[in-house]
Protein backbone atom coordinates (compact mmCIF):
# COMPACT_ATOMS: atom_id res chain seq x y z
CA UNK A 1 0.00 0.00 0.00
CA UNK A 2 2.47 2.40 1.19
CA UNK A 3 4.38 1.95 -2.01
CA UNK A 4 1.32 2.68 -4.12
CA UNK A 5 0.63 5.66 -2.66
CA UNK A 6 4.67 6.96 -2.78
CA UNK A 7 4.30 5.53 -6.79
CA UNK A 8 1.28 7.45 -7.04
CA UNK A 9 2.82 10.80 -5.22
CA UNK A 10 5.80 10.42 -7.74
CA UNK A 11 3.89 10.39 -11.10
CA UNK A 12 0.96 12.96 -10.16
CA UNK A 13 1.64 16.47 -9.90
CA UNK A 14 -1.03 18.29 -7.32
CA UNK A 15 -1.27 20.89 -9.24
CA UNK A 16 -2.29 18.80 -12.28
CA UNK A 17 -4.75 17.00 -10.22
CA UNK A 18 -6.54 19.86 -8.36
CA UNK A 19 -6.73 21.80 -11.55
CA UNK A 20 -8.12 19.16 -13.31
CA UNK A 21 -11.09 19.98 -11.09
CA UNK A 22 -11.08 23.75 -10.23
CA UNK A 23 -9.45 26.32 -11.76
CA UNK A 24 -5.74 27.49 -10.46
CA UNK A 25 -3.96 30.44 -11.25
CA UNK A 26 -0.39 31.24 -10.64
CA UNK A 27 -0.05 33.70 -7.56
CA UNK A 28 4.08 34.06 -6.51
CA UNK A 29 5.21 30.55 -6.33
CA UNK A 30 2.27 29.42 -5.42
CA UNK A 31 -1.24 28.62 -7.19
CA UNK A 32 -4.77 29.98 -5.93
CA UNK A 33 -8.13 29.50 -6.93
CA UNK A 34 -11.63 29.92 -5.04
CA UNK A 35 -11.65 27.51 -2.51
CA UNK A 36 -14.12 24.46 -4.04
CA UNK A 37 -15.45 23.68 0.10
CA UNK A 38 -17.20 26.91 1.27
CA UNK A 39 -18.90 29.70 -0.52
CA UNK A 40 -16.09 32.88 -1.19
CA UNK A 41 -15.89 35.51 -3.26
CA UNK A 42 -11.84 36.33 -2.66
CA UNK A 43 -9.58 33.60 -3.66
CA UNK A 44 -8.22 31.87 -0.21
CA UNK A 45 -7.63 28.54 -1.23
CA UNK A 46 -3.80 27.75 -2.37
CA UNK A 47 -1.37 24.76 -3.92
CA UNK A 48 2.09 24.14 -3.16
CA UNK A 49 3.77 22.81 -6.44
CA UNK A 50 6.81 22.46 -4.29
CA UNK A 51 5.43 20.68 -1.18
CA UNK A 52 2.71 19.09 -2.96
CA UNK A 53 -0.13 20.82 -0.47
CA UNK A 54 -2.87 22.88 -0.23
CA UNK A 55 -4.50 24.63 2.14
CA UNK A 56 -7.64 26.78 2.15
CA UNK A 57 -6.80 30.06 4.71
CA UNK A 58 -11.38 31.09 4.43
CA UNK A 59 -12.11 26.91 6.34
CA UNK A 60 -9.34 25.59 6.74
CA UNK A 61 -9.46 22.67 5.19
CA UNK A 62 -5.84 20.91 3.65
CA UNK A 63 -3.37 18.16 2.88
CA UNK A 64 -1.67 16.19 0.00
CA UNK A 65 -3.34 14.87 -3.38
CA UNK A 66 -4.99 11.92 -1.07
CA UNK A 67 -6.98 14.43 0.93
CA UNK A 68 -8.18 16.16 -1.81
CA UNK A 69 -9.69 13.63 -3.75
CA UNK A 70 -11.44 11.84 -0.73
CA UNK A 71 -12.90 15.60 -0.01
CA UNK A 72 -13.51 16.78 -3.10
CA UNK A 73 -15.30 13.12 -4.25
CA UNK A 74 -16.80 12.27 -0.93
CA UNK A 75 -15.05 8.80 -0.90
CA UNK A 76 -13.01 7.35 1.72
CA UNK A 77 -9.01 6.50 1.52
CA UNK A 78 -9.27 2.77 -0.62
CA UNK A 79 -11.72 4.64 -3.36
CA UNK A 80 -9.26 7.48 -3.52
CA UNK A 81 -6.22 5.40 -3.79
CA UNK A 82 -8.11 3.45 -6.84
CA UNK A 83 -9.15 7.02 -8.38
CA UNK A 84 -5.51 8.61 -8.10
CA UNK A 85 -3.51 5.08 -8.82
CA UNK A 86 -6.02 4.95 -12.30
CA UNK A 87 -4.51 8.52 -13.06
CA UNK A 88 -1.43 7.87 -12.44
CA UNK A 89 -1.43 4.26 -14.31
CA UNK A 90 -0.26 2.60 -10.88
CA UNK A 91 -1.76 -0.88 -10.68
CA UNK A 92 -2.32 -1.59 -7.40
CA UNK A 93 -2.22 -5.23 -5.95
CA UNK A 94 -4.95 -7.02 -3.99
CA UNK A 95 -5.87 -10.03 -2.49
CA UNK A 96 -7.31 -13.04 -4.47
CA UNK A 97 -10.89 -12.72 -2.26
CA UNK A 98 -10.78 -9.11 -3.07
CA UNK A 99 -9.88 -9.47 -6.88
CA UNK A 100 -12.83 -12.24 -7.02
CA UNK A 101 -15.31 -9.42 -5.35
CA UNK A 102 -13.49 -6.85 -7.21
CA UNK A 103 -14.25 -9.01 -10.51
CA UNK A 104 -18.48 -9.68 -9.63
CA UNK A 105 -18.78 -5.68 -9.74
CA UNK A 106 -16.98 -4.73 -12.47
CA UNK A 107 -19.30 -6.80 -14.45
CA UNK A 108 -22.09 -5.32 -13.05
CA UNK A 109 -21.30 -2.09 -13.75
CA UNK A 110 -20.46 -3.23 -17.16
CA UNK A 111 -23.80 -4.62 -17.17
CA UNK A 112 -25.58 -1.33 -15.62
CA UNK A 113 -23.75 0.74 -18.18
CA UNK A 114 -24.17 -1.57 -21.34
CA UNK A 115 -28.17 -1.00 -20.29
CA UNK A 116 -28.07 2.79 -19.49
CA UNK A 117 -27.31 3.38 -23.30
CA UNK A 118 -29.57 0.38 -24.44
CA UNK A 119 -32.32 2.92 -22.28
CA UNK A 120 -31.52 6.11 -23.91
CA UNK A 121 -30.93 4.96 -27.32
CA UNK A 122 -34.76 3.19 -26.59
CA UNK A 123 -35.64 6.77 -25.43
CA UNK A 124 -34.18 9.28 -27.71
CA UNK A 125 -33.81 7.27 -30.65
CA UNK A 126 -35.88 4.59 -31.28
CA UNK A 127 -40.17 4.95 -32.01
CA UNK A 128 -40.97 2.68 -29.16
CA UNK A 129 -39.57 5.58 -26.94
CA UNK A 130 -41.94 8.06 -28.00
CA UNK A 131 -44.11 7.97 -25.71
CA UNK A 132 -41.99 7.89 -23.52
CA UNK A 133 -40.23 11.17 -24.35
CA UNK A 134 -43.81 13.57 -24.64
CA UNK A 135 -44.06 12.57 -21.21
CA UNK A 136 -41.02 14.12 -20.21
CA UNK A 137 -40.94 16.83 -22.25
CA UNK A 138 -43.84 17.78 -22.36
CA UNK A 139 -45.64 16.91 -19.02
CA UNK A 140 -42.85 17.26 -17.14
CA UNK A 141 -41.29 20.06 -18.92
CA UNK A 142 -37.78 18.52 -19.62
CA UNK A 143 -35.45 19.77 -22.20
CA UNK A 144 -33.15 17.12 -24.00
CA UNK A 145 -29.92 18.44 -22.16
CA UNK A 146 -31.52 17.57 -18.92
CA UNK A 147 -32.51 14.29 -20.16
CA UNK A 148 -28.99 13.42 -21.76
CA UNK A 149 -26.82 15.13 -18.28
CA UNK A 150 -29.05 12.79 -15.87
CA UNK A 151 -29.38 10.01 -18.68
CA UNK A 152 -32.58 9.39 -18.06
CA UNK A 153 -34.24 6.45 -20.65
CA UNK A 154 -36.79 4.47 -21.50
CA UNK A 155 -37.59 0.23 -21.02
CA UNK A 156 -39.52 -1.10 -23.53
CA UNK A 157 -42.66 -3.00 -23.07
CA UNK A 158 -41.13 -5.75 -23.70
CA UNK A 159 -40.85 -8.70 -21.75
CA UNK A 160 -37.44 -9.60 -22.41
CA UNK A 161 -35.89 -6.88 -25.33
CA UNK A 162 -32.97 -5.77 -22.62
CA UNK A 163 -32.66 -9.49 -21.76
CA UNK A 164 -31.81 -10.45 -25.38
CA UNK A 165 -30.00 -7.53 -25.83
CA UNK A 166 -27.78 -8.38 -23.08
CA UNK A 167 -27.27 -12.40 -23.86
CA UNK A 168 -26.14 -10.93 -27.48
CA UNK A 169 -23.23 -9.45 -25.55
CA UNK A 170 -22.37 -12.49 -24.02
CA UNK A 171 -23.65 -11.82 -20.52
CA UNK A 172 -25.24 -15.16 -18.53
CA UNK A 173 -28.48 -14.99 -17.08
CA UNK A 174 -27.27 -15.29 -13.24
CA UNK A 175 -25.30 -12.15 -14.65
CA UNK A 176 -28.22 -10.41 -15.18
CA UNK A 177 -30.03 -11.51 -12.14
CA UNK A 178 -27.31 -10.39 -9.81
CA UNK A 179 -27.01 -7.24 -11.49
CA UNK A 180 -30.94 -6.56 -10.73
CA UNK A 181 -32.00 -5.85 -14.13
CA UNK A 182 -33.74 -8.98 -14.81
CA UNK A 183 -35.72 -11.35 -12.99
CA UNK A 184 -36.94 -14.91 -12.68
CA UNK A 185 -40.57 -15.46 -14.41
CA UNK A 186 -42.64 -16.57 -11.83
CA UNK A 187 -43.56 -19.74 -13.90
CA UNK A 188 -40.77 -21.52 -15.40
CA UNK A 189 -37.30 -21.17 -15.35
CA UNK A 190 -36.78 -18.33 -18.15
CA UNK A 191 -35.70 -14.32 -17.68
CA UNK A 192 -37.55 -11.41 -17.92
CA UNK A 193 -37.09 -8.14 -17.87
CA UNK A 194 -37.52 -6.32 -14.39
CA UNK A 195 -38.15 -3.04 -16.22
CA UNK A 196 -40.84 -2.50 -18.50
CA UNK A 197 -42.83 0.16 -20.04
CA UNK A 198 -41.28 2.91 -17.42
CA UNK A 199 -39.68 5.76 -17.58
CA UNK A 200 -35.65 4.85 -16.30
CA UNK A 201 -32.97 7.11 -13.79
CA UNK A 202 -30.07 5.68 -13.69
CA UNK A 203 -28.76 5.53 -10.01
CA UNK A 204 -25.24 7.12 -10.55
CA UNK A 205 -22.70 7.24 -7.58
CA UNK A 206 -20.13 9.87 -7.33
CA UNK A 207 -17.50 8.07 -9.33
CA UNK A 208 -19.99 8.54 -12.10
CA UNK A 209 -20.52 4.84 -12.28
CA UNK A 210 -24.46 3.15 -12.21
CA UNK A 211 -25.23 1.54 -9.09
CA UNK A 212 -28.70 0.57 -10.51
CA UNK A 213 -32.33 2.51 -11.43
CA UNK A 214 -35.58 3.60 -10.67
CA UNK A 215 -38.35 3.21 -13.01
CA UNK A 216 -41.22 5.35 -13.83
CA UNK A 217 -44.19 3.90 -15.16
CA UNK A 218 -46.35 5.82 -17.90
CA UNK A 219 -48.91 3.12 -17.84
CA UNK A 220 -50.53 3.82 -15.22
CA UNK A 221 -48.86 0.28 -13.54
CA UNK A 222 -48.75 -0.44 -10.06
CA UNK A 223 -46.28 -0.27 -8.66
CA UNK A 224 -45.47 3.42 -9.98
CA UNK A 225 -41.87 3.78 -8.97
CA UNK A 226 -39.71 0.65 -9.03
CA UNK A 227 -36.46 0.23 -7.71
CA UNK A 228 -33.26 -2.37 -8.06
CA UNK A 229 -33.24 -4.03 -5.23
CA UNK A 230 -30.21 -4.79 -2.91
CA UNK A 231 -26.99 -6.25 -5.18
CA UNK A 232 -22.85 -6.06 -4.76
CA UNK A 233 -22.96 -2.85 -5.74
CA UNK A 234 -26.20 -0.69 -5.25
CA UNK A 235 -27.33 -0.44 -1.25
CA UNK A 236 -30.73 1.88 -0.87
CA UNK A 237 -29.46 3.05 2.21
CA UNK A 238 -26.25 4.39 1.18
CA UNK A 239 -27.18 6.04 -1.78
CA UNK A 240 -28.51 9.61 -2.43
CA UNK A 241 -29.77 10.35 -5.98
CA UNK A 242 -28.20 14.00 -7.36
CA UNK A 243 -25.32 13.71 -4.84
CA UNK A 244 -22.85 12.73 -8.26
CA UNK A 245 -24.12 16.26 -10.08
CA UNK A 246 -24.49 18.19 -6.76
CA UNK A 247 -22.13 17.77 -4.39
CA UNK A 248 -19.58 20.47 -5.27
CA UNK A 249 -22.50 23.07 -4.54
CA UNK A 250 -23.97 21.08 -1.43
CA UNK A 251 -20.15 21.79 -0.02
CA UNK A 252 -20.76 25.91 -0.64
CA UNK A 253 -24.61 25.99 0.15
CA UNK A 254 -25.54 22.61 1.97
CA UNK A 255 -28.00 20.18 0.58
CA UNK A 256 -32.10 20.19 0.38
CA UNK A 257 -34.02 17.19 0.40
CA UNK A 258 -36.99 16.61 -1.91
CA UNK A 259 -39.25 13.77 -2.29
CA UNK A 260 -38.53 12.36 -5.96
CA UNK A 261 -35.65 12.53 -8.98
CA UNK A 262 -38.11 14.30 -10.56
CA UNK A 263 -37.69 17.15 -8.61
CA UNK A 264 -34.14 16.77 -8.49
CA UNK A 265 -34.12 17.04 -12.21
CA UNK A 266 -36.38 20.11 -12.56
CA UNK A 267 -34.07 21.81 -9.64
CA UNK A 268 -30.76 20.98 -11.70
CA UNK A 269 -32.39 22.51 -14.83
CA UNK A 270 -33.40 25.86 -13.71
CA UNK A 271 -30.00 26.70 -11.96
CA UNK A 272 -30.72 25.18 -8.21
CA UNK A 273 -27.88 22.65 -8.23
CA UNK A 274 -28.06 21.91 -4.74
CA UNK A 275 -31.10 19.10 -4.65
CA UNK A 276 -30.80 15.07 -3.62
CA UNK A 277 -33.20 13.18 -2.83
CA UNK A 278 -33.16 9.36 -1.37
CA UNK A 279 -34.48 6.08 -3.62
CA UNK A 280 -37.06 3.59 -2.09
CA UNK A 281 -36.15 4.26 1.50
CA UNK A 282 -36.44 6.83 4.45
CA UNK A 283 -33.30 8.60 5.01
CA UNK A 284 -30.87 6.54 6.77
CA UNK A 285 -28.30 7.64 8.80
CA UNK A 286 -25.86 6.09 6.46
CA UNK A 287 -26.73 8.88 3.70
CA UNK A 288 -26.53 11.07 6.47
CA UNK A 289 -22.77 10.19 7.17
CA UNK A 290 -21.85 10.14 3.43
CA UNK A 291 -23.67 13.86 3.04
CA UNK A 292 -22.40 15.13 6.18
CA UNK A 293 -18.46 14.51 3.83
CA UNK A 294 -19.93 18.00 1.94
CA UNK A 295 -21.41 19.56 4.00
CA UNK A 296 -23.22 20.27 7.92
CA UNK A 297 -26.02 22.10 6.37
CA UNK A 298 -29.52 20.42 5.26
CA UNK A 299 -32.63 21.21 4.66
CA UNK A 300 -36.38 19.55 4.04
CA UNK A 301 -38.20 20.43 1.68
CA UNK A 302 -42.61 20.52 2.63
CA UNK A 303 -45.62 21.26 0.84
CA UNK A 304 -48.39 23.30 1.64
CA UNK A 305 -50.27 21.05 3.25
CA UNK A 306 -47.60 19.76 5.49
CA UNK A 307 -47.67 16.55 4.17
CA UNK A 308 -45.04 14.35 4.84
CA UNK A 309 -43.78 16.03 8.38
CA UNK A 310 -44.70 13.52 10.65
CA UNK A 311 -43.00 11.07 8.06
CA UNK A 312 -39.62 13.59 8.56
CA UNK A 313 -40.20 13.33 12.28
CA UNK A 314 -37.11 10.33 12.61
CA UNK A 315 -34.64 12.25 9.81
CA UNK A 316 -34.84 15.34 11.01
CA UNK A 317 -33.70 13.93 14.61
CA UNK A 318 -30.71 11.42 13.13
CA UNK A 319 -29.51 14.93 11.40
CA UNK A 320 -30.21 17.13 14.83
CA UNK A 321 -28.05 13.76 16.58
CA UNK A 322 -25.02 14.33 14.08
CA UNK A 323 -24.61 17.96 14.74
CA UNK A 324 -26.30 18.70 11.13
CA UNK A 325 -28.21 22.42 11.06
CA UNK A 326 -31.55 21.37 9.78
CA UNK A 327 -33.67 24.05 8.03
CA UNK A 328 -37.19 23.72 6.43
CA UNK A 329 -38.11 25.06 2.87
CA UNK A 330 -41.85 25.40 2.25
CA UNK A 331 -43.27 24.94 -0.86
CA UNK A 332 -46.22 27.98 -0.99
CA UNK A 333 -49.83 26.90 -2.07
CA UNK A 334 -51.21 25.78 -4.61
CA UNK A 335 -48.47 24.10 -5.56
CA UNK A 336 -47.32 20.36 -4.72
CA UNK A 337 -44.14 19.90 -4.66
CA UNK A 338 -40.97 21.25 -6.27
CA UNK A 339 -41.06 20.76 -9.55
CA UNK A 340 -44.70 22.15 -9.94
CA UNK A 341 -43.61 25.21 -8.32
CA UNK A 342 -40.62 25.30 -10.99
CA UNK A 343 -42.73 24.72 -13.89
CA UNK A 344 -44.63 27.27 -12.50
CA UNK A 345 -42.38 30.02 -11.07
CA UNK A 346 -38.74 29.20 -11.90
CA UNK A 347 -37.54 32.59 -10.01
CA UNK A 348 -39.86 32.18 -7.31
CA UNK A 349 -38.74 28.41 -6.46
CA UNK A 350 -35.15 29.87 -6.38
CA UNK A 351 -35.85 32.60 -3.63
CA UNK A 352 -37.99 30.11 -1.96
CA UNK A 353 -34.55 27.11 -1.96
CA UNK A 354 -31.88 30.35 -0.79
CA UNK A 355 -34.26 31.08 2.55
CA UNK A 356 -34.27 27.84 4.29
CA UNK A 357 -35.70 28.34 7.40
CA UNK A 358 -34.15 26.67 11.15
CA UNK A 359 -36.11 23.34 11.45
CA UNK A 360 -37.84 24.01 14.83
CA UNK A 361 -38.85 27.48 13.60
CA UNK A 362 -40.75 26.03 10.77
CA UNK A 363 -42.03 23.76 13.33
CA UNK A 364 -43.16 26.43 16.01
CA UNK A 365 -44.66 28.26 13.82
CA UNK A 366 -46.48 25.45 11.81
CA UNK A 367 -48.44 24.66 15.24
CA UNK A 368 -49.05 27.76 16.63
CA UNK A 369 -50.96 29.19 13.11
CA UNK A 370 -52.77 25.43 13.78
CA UNK A 371 -54.07 26.32 16.84
CA UNK A 372 -55.41 29.41 18.79
CA UNK A 373 -52.51 29.70 21.31
CA UNK A 374 -54.77 32.62 22.94
CA UNK A 375 -57.06 29.33 24.84
CA UNK A 376 -55.63 26.72 27.23
CA UNK A 377 -57.16 24.16 25.49
CA UNK A 378 -54.95 25.38 22.15
CA UNK A 379 -52.28 25.79 23.96
CA UNK A 380 -52.56 22.01 25.13
CA UNK A 381 -53.20 21.14 21.46
CA UNK A 382 -49.65 23.32 20.76
CA UNK A 383 -48.06 20.96 23.42
CA UNK A 384 -49.09 17.76 22.09
CA UNK A 385 -47.73 18.71 18.63
CA UNK A 386 -44.26 20.08 19.93
CA UNK A 387 -43.85 17.44 22.37
CA UNK A 388 -42.35 14.59 20.51
CA UNK A 389 -40.22 16.85 18.27
CA UNK A 390 -38.81 18.75 20.95
CA UNK A 391 -38.18 16.27 23.48
CA UNK A 392 -35.87 14.88 20.72
CA UNK A 393 -33.29 17.76 20.45
CA UNK A 394 -29.92 16.25 21.91
CA UNK A 395 -27.91 19.57 21.85
CA UNK A 396 -28.69 21.96 25.08
CA UNK A 397 -27.95 25.21 23.21
CA UNK A 398 -31.08 24.70 21.01
CA UNK A 399 -33.18 22.72 23.41
CA UNK A 400 -32.59 25.64 26.06
CA UNK A 401 -33.50 28.53 23.45
CA UNK A 402 -37.05 26.62 22.55
CA UNK A 403 -37.66 25.75 26.18
CA UNK A 404 -37.55 29.85 26.16
CA UNK A 405 -39.06 30.80 23.28
CA UNK A 406 -42.12 28.64 23.45
CA UNK A 407 -42.46 29.54 27.17
CA UNK A 408 -43.09 33.36 25.80
CA UNK A 409 -45.38 32.47 22.88
CA UNK A 410 -47.78 30.18 25.27
CA UNK A 411 -47.38 32.37 28.32
CA UNK A 412 -46.07 29.33 30.53
CA UNK A 413 -43.34 28.93 32.70
CA UNK A 414 -39.85 27.50 31.43
CA UNK A 415 -40.67 24.96 34.11
CA UNK A 416 -43.39 23.45 33.48
CA UNK A 417 -42.53 23.44 29.16
CA UNK A 418 -39.20 21.54 30.62
CA UNK A 419 -40.88 18.83 32.54
CA UNK A 420 -43.08 18.52 29.55
CA UNK A 421 -40.24 17.31 27.16
CA UNK A 422 -38.78 15.66 29.80
CA UNK A 423 -41.21 13.10 30.66
CA UNK A 424 -40.37 12.08 26.87
CA UNK A 425 -37.53 10.06 26.95
CA UNK A 426 -34.42 11.21 24.66
CA UNK A 427 -30.61 10.27 23.81
CA UNK A 428 -30.04 14.02 25.33
CA UNK A 429 -30.88 12.00 28.85
CA UNK A 430 -28.95 8.79 27.99
CA UNK A 431 -25.44 10.39 26.48
CA UNK A 432 -24.67 14.11 25.01
CA UNK A 433 -21.58 15.48 23.72
CA UNK A 434 -20.50 18.86 25.63
CA UNK A 435 -21.25 21.98 23.27
CA UNK A 436 -17.54 22.89 22.25
CA UNK A 437 -16.53 26.07 20.51
CA UNK A 438 -14.73 25.13 17.15
CA UNK A 439 -10.92 25.33 17.61
CA UNK A 440 -9.93 25.41 14.70
CA UNK A 441 -9.48 28.95 12.79
CA UNK A 442 -8.07 30.06 9.89
CA UNK A 443 -3.70 30.54 9.67
CA UNK A 444 -4.15 34.38 9.36
CA UNK A 445 -6.35 34.72 12.29
CA UNK A 446 -4.10 32.32 14.56
CA UNK A 447 -0.76 33.60 13.33
CA UNK A 448 -1.53 37.08 12.61
CA UNK A 449 1.34 39.61 11.45
CA UNK A 450 3.93 37.44 12.85
CA UNK A 451 3.24 34.52 10.49
CA UNK A 452 3.03 36.94 7.60
CA UNK A 453 6.49 38.27 8.23
CA UNK A 454 7.83 34.01 8.12
CA UNK A 455 5.58 33.84 5.12
CA UNK A 456 7.15 36.71 3.25
CA UNK A 457 10.56 35.62 4.74
CA UNK A 458 10.68 32.22 3.39
CA UNK A 459 9.56 33.87 -0.24
CA UNK A 460 11.99 35.73 -0.52
CA UNK A 461 15.76 36.24 -1.84
CA UNK A 462 18.38 34.99 0.25
CA UNK A 463 20.10 38.32 1.32
CA UNK A 464 16.70 39.94 1.82
CA UNK A 465 15.52 37.39 3.96
CA UNK A 466 18.83 37.34 6.12
CA UNK A 467 18.59 40.82 6.38
CA UNK A 468 14.50 41.17 7.40
CA UNK A 469 15.25 38.29 9.74
CA UNK A 470 18.47 40.01 11.69
CA UNK A 471 16.37 43.10 12.01
CA UNK A 472 14.47 41.21 14.43
CA UNK A 473 14.93 38.68 17.83
CA UNK A 474 13.02 35.93 19.19
CA UNK A 475 11.47 38.33 22.04
CA UNK A 476 9.49 40.42 19.66
CA UNK A 477 7.38 37.33 19.04
CA UNK A 478 4.39 36.89 20.74
CA UNK A 479 3.43 33.48 19.68
CA UNK A 480 6.27 30.84 21.04
CA UNK A 481 5.90 28.49 17.96
CA UNK A 482 6.06 31.03 15.19
CA UNK A 483 8.98 32.63 17.85
CA UNK A 484 10.33 28.73 17.50
CA UNK A 485 10.20 29.12 13.50
CA UNK A 486 11.94 32.35 13.54
CA UNK A 487 14.45 30.65 15.96
CA UNK A 488 15.33 28.57 13.20
CA UNK A 489 15.19 29.99 10.34
CA UNK A 490 17.90 32.67 11.58
CA UNK A 491 20.20 30.11 11.97
CA UNK A 492 19.33 28.41 8.79
CA UNK A 493 19.58 31.46 6.94
CA UNK A 494 23.36 32.54 8.54
CA UNK A 495 25.43 31.15 5.93
CA UNK A 496 23.36 30.21 3.44
CA UNK A 497 24.44 31.36 0.24
CA UNK A 498 21.41 29.97 -1.98
CA UNK A 499 17.70 31.01 -1.69
CA UNK A 500 15.76 28.98 1.03
CA UNK A 501 15.30 25.60 -0.36
CA UNK A 502 11.71 24.83 1.73
CA UNK A 503 12.27 21.36 1.76
CA UNK A 504 15.62 21.14 3.68
CA UNK A 505 14.25 23.90 5.82
CA UNK A 506 10.98 21.77 6.55
CA UNK A 507 13.74 18.31 7.25
CA UNK A 508 14.87 20.91 9.82
CA UNK A 509 11.59 21.29 11.96
CA UNK A 510 9.76 19.25 14.48
CA UNK A 511 6.75 17.86 13.08
CA UNK A 512 4.83 20.34 14.53
CA UNK A 513 6.85 23.22 13.26
CA UNK A 514 6.82 21.55 9.82
CA UNK A 515 3.42 21.46 9.65
CA UNK A 516 2.68 25.47 10.40
CA UNK A 517 5.54 26.29 8.19
CA UNK A 518 4.15 24.53 5.33
CA UNK A 519 0.68 26.31 5.69
CA UNK A 520 2.42 29.61 6.80
CA UNK A 521 4.44 28.89 3.29
CA UNK A 522 1.65 28.31 1.39
CA UNK A 523 0.09 31.35 2.52
CA UNK A 524 0.45 34.17 -0.07
CA UNK A 525 -0.85 37.33 -1.06
CA UNK A 526 1.50 38.67 -4.33
CA UNK A 527 -0.22 38.12 -7.71
CA UNK A 528 3.25 39.67 -9.15
CA UNK A 529 5.08 36.35 -8.30
CA UNK A 530 8.70 36.63 -9.40
CA UNK A 531 8.75 39.67 -11.34
CA UNK A 532 10.44 42.75 -10.94
CA UNK A 533 7.50 44.27 -9.44
CA UNK A 534 6.47 41.66 -7.03
CA UNK A 535 10.01 41.50 -5.67
CA UNK A 536 9.43 45.14 -4.71
CA UNK A 537 5.95 44.48 -3.34
CA UNK A 538 7.63 41.84 -1.42
CA UNK A 539 10.18 43.84 -0.04
CA UNK A 540 8.13 47.19 0.75
CA UNK A 541 5.77 44.75 2.21
CA UNK A 542 8.78 43.07 4.62
CA UNK A 543 9.82 46.62 5.47
CA UNK A 544 6.68 47.80 6.86
CA UNK A 545 5.44 44.02 8.95
CA UNK A 546 8.89 44.37 10.30
CA UNK A 547 8.06 47.60 11.54
CA UNK A 548 4.95 46.91 12.90
CA UNK A 549 6.56 43.66 15.06
CA UNK A 550 8.85 46.33 16.04
CA UNK A 551 6.49 48.29 17.44
CA UNK A 552 3.55 45.66 18.76
CA UNK A 553 6.66 44.35 20.68
CA UNK A 554 7.45 47.92 22.07
CA UNK A 555 4.51 48.31 23.04
CA UNK A 556 4.04 45.01 24.91
CA UNK A 557 7.48 45.83 27.05
CA UNK A 558 6.42 49.65 27.93
CA UNK A 559 3.27 47.58 29.20
CA UNK A 560 5.40 45.55 31.76
CA UNK A 561 7.64 48.24 32.73
CA UNK A 562 4.43 50.24 33.58
CA UNK A 563 3.30 47.68 35.74
CA UNK A 564 6.99 47.09 36.98
CA UNK A 565 6.89 51.15 37.51
CA UNK A 566 3.27 50.50 39.83
CA UNK A 567 4.33 47.86 41.79
CA UNK A 568 7.67 50.44 42.63
CA UNK A 569 5.41 52.97 43.82
CA UNK A 570 3.70 50.92 45.76
CA UNK A 571 6.78 49.68 48.02
CA UNK A 572 7.98 53.51 47.82
CA UNK A 573 11.24 52.38 46.10
CA UNK A 574 11.78 55.82 44.86
CA UNK A 575 15.28 54.41 42.82
CA UNK A 576 13.69 52.29 41.35
CA UNK A 577 10.72 53.93 40.12
CA UNK A 578 13.31 56.58 38.43
CA UNK A 579 15.53 53.75 36.41
CA UNK A 580 12.15 52.27 34.96
CA UNK A 581 10.64 55.32 34.28
CA UNK A 582 13.88 56.65 32.50
CA UNK A 583 13.68 53.26 30.54
CA UNK A 584 10.27 53.64 29.52
CA UNK A 585 10.88 57.00 28.40
CA UNK A 586 13.80 55.88 26.17
CA UNK A 587 12.05 52.81 24.91
CA UNK A 588 8.63 55.12 23.81
CA UNK A 589 10.69 56.80 21.42
CA UNK A 590 10.65 54.11 19.43
CA UNK A 591 7.09 54.34 18.58
CA UNK A 592 7.23 58.21 17.17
Amino acid sequence: MEDAVTQIKQKLDIVDVIGSYISLKKSGRNYKALCPFHNEKTPSFMVSQELQIYKCFGCGVGGDIFNFVEAIEGVDFPRALEILAEKAGVKLVKSKDYDAQSQIKKKIYEINEITTKFYQYMLLKHKVGTRALNYLKKERKLNENSIKIFRLGYAPDSWNALCGFLRKKGFKEEDLILSGVAVKRSSGNDIIDKFRGRVVFPLINTDNRVLGFTGRTIFDREPKYLNTSETPVFHKSFFIFGLDKNRLNIKKTGAIFVEGQMDVISAYQCGIKNVVCVSGTSLTENQLDILSRYTQDVAFCFDSDFAGIEASYRAIEMAEKKNFNVRAVLIPEPFKDLDDLIKSDANRAKEIIEKPIPIYDFFLTTFLKKYDKRTAIGKKKIMEDLVPIFSKISNRILFDHYVKQISSELEISENTIYSLFKEVPSEREKSYEEFRELEEKSLPQVYGLEGHFISLVLKSPIDSARSAVEKLKKEDFLNEKVAEIFNRLKTYLKDRKTDINIKTFLNKLDEDLKEITSELYLWDFMEEGDSEEGKKVLERELKEVIERIKKDSVRRQLQIISSDIKMAETRKDNKEVERLTKKFEKLSKNLL
